[in-house]
């Protein structure tokens, strides 16, 4: 076992609305380990992005956080610190990488004035100190010309390079964790690689530790030692990515899988989805969140809301998991 970074017990938010409580995130554990990378999958609104704004506290005031819900980075437990401690924290410890460049960057300020805020604050770095670094910081994120770029506005970049300057700040102070909420969103297919591959040996070159957040099963293929599959604000399936990949026991996951195009796949292939949509949240059906769309539920399927279990490694939260005989 190495060493422990991040870990979430029991997180569970939910939102105020005028219908009632919105429960977006509904008892989620996993902890995280330096140099490793955990990947975080569902379908929107499966509860993603709100998991890692909960990571980082950063929610807004209609949020509530349910008793017993823990966040520890590095031994401090961050439920019990003022936003002042927090802010402190953000960036040294703890970062994180949105999935829109264009609204996480300043549009008013200069490319190397956004890093150099970054470095001064948290640092008490000298300006001119904080001009050089953010320039190795934007030649280290292979933004090309970074001396030029530094005094360059957001909208002068592509949305790859915007993007790039995005991981530039986040990494600025090294933090231990990182977290990138779908990074690629809004970047054509090859940035995208570019992007995902600069994250990746961001966290082995500087021993970090990443949650990566994302729709696609392609993306986390090759780039995360484990996945957490998230269905209705739940983990449903989580392992290490192989095992996940060789031995999927959640029908859910299964389906995300299917609806993942193939270069093999005939031209014009009808790509497979999954029938139905999400539950409603405020007033979840009873059961399995999942019944209504699997075409493998049974009448207890819709009767008990399945707990995780499996074996250490790997978990699955269905009363019929695929490929194993259990008891009736």
């Amino acid at each position: 076992m190495g060493e422990t970074i991040l870990e979430v017990t029991n997180q569970r938010t939910a939102f105020a609305t005028g219908r009632g409580l919105l429960q977006a995130v509904d008892g989620v554990s996993f902890t995280l380990e330096r140099g490793k990378i955990l990947g975080v999958v569902g379908e929107s609104g499966s509860g993603k992005s709100v998991l890692s704004r909960s990571i980082m506290r950063l929610l807004p005031g209609t949020a509530v956080t349910g008793p017993g819900s823990r966040v520890v980075l590095n031994g401090q437990d961050l439920m019990q610190m003022s936003e002042g401690e927090l802010r402190r924290l953000r960036g040294p410890q703890m970062a994180i990488v949105f999935q829109d460049p264009m609204t996480a960057l300043n549009p008013v300020l200069t490319i190397g004035k956004q890093i150099s805020e970054v470095l001064t604050f948290h640092l008490k770095m000298g300006k001119r100190d904080a001009r050089r670094k953010a320039v190795e910081l934007l030649r280290a994120v292979g933004l090309p010309q970074p001396d030029v770029r530094v005094d360059q506005y957001p909208h002068q970049l592509s949305g790859g390079m915007r993007q790039r300057v995005a991981i530039a700040i986040a990494i600025a102070c090294e933090p231990d964790l990182l977290i990138a909420d779908e990074p690629t969103t809004a970047l054509d297919v090859t940035v995208q690689a570019e992007i995902l591959d600069l994250l990746q040996r961001m966290v082995r070159e500087r021993n970090m530790a990443m949650v990566l957040i994302t729709h696609d099963m392609g993306v986390v293929a090759g780039r995360c030692d484990e996945v957490a599959v998230m269905y209705a604000g739940r983990i449903v399936e989580k392992a290490p990515v192989t095992e996940l990949f060789r031995n999927t026991a959640m029908p859910y996951t299964a389906a995300l899988f299917a609806s993942i195009p193939r270069v093999t796949d005939p031209p014009h292939r009808k790509l497979d989805a999954i029938e139905g949509r999400p539950p409603d949240l405020i007033n979840p059906p009873p059961g399995c969140p999942f019944a209504p769309r699997c075409r493998f539920a049974e009448e207890a399927c819709r009767r008990t809301v399945p707990e995780l279990e499996g074996t250490a490694t790997h978990q699955w939260a269905c009363i019929k998991p695929l490929n194993r005989e259990v008891a009736a």
